[in-house]
């Protein structure tokens, strides 16, 4: 099975890491069985890519199987089957104190590549713990021609960082000399994904 990384990613908060092995569960709403269709997870609607037996009404529990820069591969996961290696733990990345009593983490960061995969494109995503809104998660993705600023704050900070976000493109356009665009988004509460 198959679904959009950027989709799958809006669901689960920074907390939660799509990495092979990661188990979830899922009900299939729509199999017609050409192979299309789409699953339930979360209570998102999501479309997918679905083996020909699977029916609508099923409840699955999926194991991640790869993660690439569009796509995320499901399996199904088979009691026979054995499970999958556990994941190294990797350190967290410090926290780096601010002035005003603030910190700020980076969470995740691509390798040589960004997101879509091209050599010239790269992402970073940051958590930054306001004393005042509480955690501001900013995902930057970069390529030579537009910045992409995702910006995840508490449902109580929405309105402020929606008020500003034009603002802050203007002044990042005028600096960076690129395409921005800035999408703001309130923090979902925790999801207990389980299998």
């Amino acid at each position: 099975m198959a679904v959009d990384l950027r989709v799958l990613r809006t669901l689960l908060t920074p907390d939660i890491k799509i990495v092979p092995g990661r188990a979830m569960m899922a009900r299939v709403v729509v199999a017609d069985g050409s192979g299309k269709g789409s699953l339930s997870i979360a209570g998102y609607l999501l479309d997918a890519e679905l083996p020909k037996e699977v029916r609508a009404g099923q409840d699955l529990r999926l194991v991640v199987r790869d993660v690439s820069a569009e796509r995320v591969l499901l399996g199904i996961a088979d009691h026979d089957a054995p499970a999958p290696a556990p994941q190294t733990p990797v350190a967290p990345a410090p926290q780096v104190p601010l002035p005003g009593g603030g910190t700020l983490q980076v969470t995740e960061r691509d390798g040589q590549a960004g997101a879509d995969g091209s050599p010239d494109s790269h992402t970073l995503t940051l958590r930054y713990d306001a004393p005042a809104l509480g955690a501001v998660d900013l995902s930057f993705e970069l390529n030579p021609g537009a910045l992409r600023l995702g910006v995840t704050v508490s449902p109580r900070a929405l309105a402020a960082a929606q008020d500003d976000s034009d603002s802050l493109r203007q002044a990042l356009a005028g600096e960076l000399q690129r395409a921005i665009s800035i999408v703001i988004s309130p923090r979902r509460e925790p999801l207990d994904v389980y299998a």
